[in-house]
């Protein structure tokens, strides 16, 4: 995080106080008394199966096709009644290099630029061994959902996030579609439908609350809840995480990511680190657990979950960032996540989007998305402040006067030249001019963690020694490595997924059963 090297971040040793484990030895019988996780000597098993997959988002579905097809037999926990998770309701995009889809648009790509890419984004703080996983396989995970049905209907486009790592851009972004649906919902479905076609049982609304351990440490099985009732399903060949981030529990994030633990959260409402918590019980280690992938946005009254700023992505929208010391910090249309970093790096976290009546007539309603075309409601509301001069908005938002006409005039005279000299915005240079004057409250809000517990390359989970933690596995945003300081671009998430789901899957069926 630019200025910002190891803050908000935890040593190894706070994360193994932090999770309880300290003076604990590794992932024997000795870690187990109060540290959640169930003795499989007291155990009296009401299920069993070969695989026992913890979570029903997009990881959670590749698994299961992916355990299926290596001739396990499947049960996949969901402790949500709607499936699907994050993968669901997100862009549903793929990001990938060397696909068919590309070659038949004519693009040139490479999944080595792909890993270059990647590991300029990371800076450091990814896994370079995951990293060229998900790009070497990211061609086939699309002929692979082809197979299962998906389409791509338009070209593959350029994601944005490139540039401002120092990478090519290059169109990476694949958008899928699935029957009548797109995005998200598409994506997941197309892998809900192979999941249930190919045999693996789905239990909704069962919630995995330990996971069960033999006396060598390896994991055995699940102890679980549904509808009040408590039941414990053996696995006898491995157990797979999939349960998503954590940014729905404060406790986490205040104990992991000091610098967004604030922020809003978006997306569904249990991304709680089920996962995460079991997998610490046993000792697991983290890895670049404290960033987050999110975008500048605010939440609108009544609303169930932030609203993003979409005028940063409107080419003709003039609106520009400034903090509670009413100065700008970032060009406002660069990559979204790159966006969010800076903003968790300001005072308080939070900014000020500003602009004029001739931007507000220019977007109407598009401004942000739910606002009216007048925003004579949202000033009503607060949720929008207005002045007629800039001096009378800078006390409207309480930040100081002087710096704050200092910030609008710099701006307008960059305008006037062509040139921003603060920040190098090129997109929508307009001045801010004509009154009345409109700014409205900006946060931090979040889609996911970018980190998480750690994996090898076969998606087993390992612990804080380094060692495989047996018989676990896991895929998806419980897990961390591919992503870095920043996000590369969008359908980073969903390709890194397909790629440990079939490896967790894969892998998890591939051990010898227990007896």
């Amino acid at each position: 995080m630019s200025g910002k090297q190891g803050e908000g971040r935890i040593s190894r040793r706070e994360f193994i106080k932090g999770a309880g484990l300290l003076g604990a030895t590794a992932a024997g019988s000795t870690l187990l008394a109060g540290c959640g996780t169930t003795s499989a000597a007291s155990v009296t098993w009401d299920r069993e199966t070969d695989v026992v997959i913890v979570g029903y988002g997009g990881a959670g579905a590749v698994a299961a096709v992916a355990a299926r097809d290596a001739g396990a037999e499947v049960i996949v926990l969901e402790k949500r009644e709607v499936p699907g998770g994050s993968t669901a309701i997100s862009g549903g995009l793929c990001y990938a290099a060397g696909t068919s889809v590309q070659q038949a648009a004519g693009i040139q790509d490479s999944a080595d630029a792909m890993y270059q890419h990647y590991l300029n984004a990371g800076k450091g703080l990814n896994d370079p061994a995951q990293v060229r996983l998900a790009a070497d396989r990211s061609a086939d995970n699309v002929d692979w959902l082809t197979s299962l049905g998906a389409t791509w209907p338009a070209p593959p486009s350029v994601s944005g996030a490139e540039v401002n790592v120092g990478s090519e851009p290059v169109a990476r972004v694949h958008s899928i579609a699935y029957g009548d649906l797109s995005g998200g919902a598409a994506f997941f479905q197309v892998l809900a439908d192979a999941a249930t076609s190919k045999g693996a049982e789905i239990l909704m609304s069962t919630a995995a609350k330990e996971l069960v351990v033999g006396e060598d440490g390896a994991v055995v099985g699940v102890k679980a809840e549904s509808g009040g009732q408590q039941m414990f399903i053996k696995a006898r060949r491995a157990v797979i995480l999939t349960t998503g981030g954590f940014t729905r529990s404060q406790e986490m994030m205040a104990g992991f990511s000091r610098d967004a633990f604030n922020s809003q959260p978006l997306g569904v409402p249990d991304l709680t680190g089920d996962g995460h918590r079991m997998a610490f019980a046993l000792g697991a280690d983290a890895i670049n657990i404290s960033e987050v992938l999110g975008i500048p946005g605010l939440t609108l009254p009544g609303a169930v979950a932030a609203t993003y700023a979409l005028w940063s992505f409107m080419p003709d929208i003039a609106a520009i960032f400034v903090n509670k010391n009413g100065k700008r910090f970032v060009d406002e249309f660069k990559f979204y996540d790159w966006k969010n970093t800076e903003l968790l790096h300001q005072p308080d976290s939070i900014a000020f989007s500003v602009f004029d009546d001739a931007t507000r007539q220019s977007g109407a309603g598009r401004i942000v998305a739910g606002f009216s075309e007048t925003l004579e409601q949202e000033v009503t509301d607060g949720t929008v402040f207005k002045a007629n001069t800039i001096g009378a908005l800078a006390n409207e938002i309480g930040v100081p006067a002087a710096a704050f006409e200092a910030t609008i005039t710099k701006w307008n005279e960059d305008v006037a030249a062509g040139v921003d000299t603060d920040w190098g915005r090129t997109a929508a240079l307009a001045p801010i001019a004509t009154a009345p004057f409109y700014a409205f409250k900006t946060y931090s809000t979040l889609f996911d963690n970018s980190g998480g517990i750690k994996i090898n390359t076969d998606a087993q989970v390992v612990n804080t020694w380094g060692n495989v933690i047996p018989r676990l596995y896991a895929a998806g945003q419980v897990s961390g490595g591919v992503i870095g300081e920043h996000y590369p671009g969008s359908g980073t998430a969903l390709n890194a997924l397909v790629t440990f789901g079939k490896i967790a899957g894969t892998g998890a069926s591939a051990e010898t059963p227990l007896t």
